[in-house]
Parts: structure tokens; C-alpha cells; sequence
């Protein structure tokens, strides 16, 4: 894995955590093997692991019960109720 330069000036930014001798020791073993500093391995992991759990949490997962039910109603040729036409209303004109 490639070394990856902190610069100082572009991360004015500061996380403090506090965490026991065993746990330290482990990420200083891992980033030596990694080739990375200290920082430099804690900022691409937790970077990582922050974009996995994002991705988990935008995502929706459903049953084919769910799936079939929503795939049913994008089918469905309902008119849009008043609160529906308002919803879009608003919407548009926030969005210019």
C-alpha cells in the first residue's frame, strides 16, 4: 500500500481518541507493515470504514415481498393526491 503524505497545512483538523496500550501497540504494528505512519494508516482506515458504513446506510435492502410491493405500486396509475402536487410544488421552486 502507497505511503500517503499528510500535509499540515491542509488538515487543520484534529481527532482524539483514547484507547488501551494493546490497541495502540496493534496499529502501530499494522501501520509499520502497511508502510504507513501512525496518522497515515489511522486516516486511510477510518476513511475507509467510514465510507463502508455510509454505503450500508444509504442503501436499502428489502425482502421480495417488500420488492414486488414497491415494484407494484411504481406500476400502479394512481393521479397524485393535492399534498402530492403541493410536495412537487414546493420542491420545484426550491430547487431553482
Amino acid at each position: 500500500m502507497p505511503t500517503t503524505q499528510t500535509n499540515k497545512a491542509a488538515s487543520p483538523a484534529r481527532l482524539d481518541v483514547r484507547l488501551n496500550a494493546q490497541a495502540k501497540e496493534k496499529i502501530e504494528q499494522a501501520a509499520v507493515a502497511c508502510h504507513q505512519t501512525v496518522t497515515d494508516f489511522v486516516v486511510t482506515t477510518l476513511l475507509r470504514a467510514s465510507e463502508d458504513a455510509l454505503a450500508r446506510h444509504h442503501t436499502i435492502h428489502l425482502t421480495n415481498r417488500d420488492r414486488d410491493l414497491f415494484l407494484a405500486g411504481l406500476d400502479r396509475h394512481v393521479r397524485p393526491n393535492r399534498a402530492l402536487r403541493k410536495a412537487a410544488t414546493k420542491f420545484k421552486r426550491q430547487s431553482r
